[in-house]
């Protein structure tokens, strides 16, 4: 009866097969994984960037801007906007899946206060993008938001 021997030169054989092993385990994995960061309208969408350039720099230089205040369970949001503006659009997108992005239209009471359900946000990074008009200016605040 012959003994088998383990020696350094089985080690390294054995180290290759399993690192061979992981390296196909992560290539099937991750040429099924789905990751849509750019979108349908690339082009135009970066034609408008100078566009929303100018909009974050117009934001920046209000002395009272709109903000957006989310619940600790992150169920609901709060927007608050600054006076005589009572009508804006939140924009919840979702850089790894575009079928969850989603618009919505907003329209504050008299004291430039909405609140909206956020029941929709699942679990995983979101970038929020709140915009609105003020004198014939638009105006943006954006935010990026991780839900737990």
């Amino acid at each position: 009866m012959n003994k088998f021997n383990f020696n350094w030169g089985h080690g390294i054989m054995v180290t290759f097969v399993l690192f061979g092993a992981f390296m196909a385990y992560f290539y099937v994995n991750m040429s099924n994984e789905s990751i849509e960061l750019v979108g349908k309208n690339y082009y135009a969408d970066g034609q408008a960037f100078q566009q929303k350039i100018n909009e974050r720099e117009q934001t920046a230089a209000l002395s009272v801007k709109a903000s957006l205040e989310f619940s600790a369970d992150f169920k609901q949001a709060e927007i608050h906007f600054p006076a005589t503006v009572l009508q804006g659009r939140i924009v919840f997108y979702r850089p790894s899946n575009a079928s969850l992005d989603k618009t919505v239209e907003i329209t504050a009471d008299t004291s430039g206060t909405a609140f909206i359900s956020t029941d929709f946000l699942q679990k995983g990074p979101w970038n929020v993008s709140l915009s609105w008009e003020k004198d014939g200016e638009n105006y943006i605040e954006e935010q990026r938001i991780m839900i737990p």
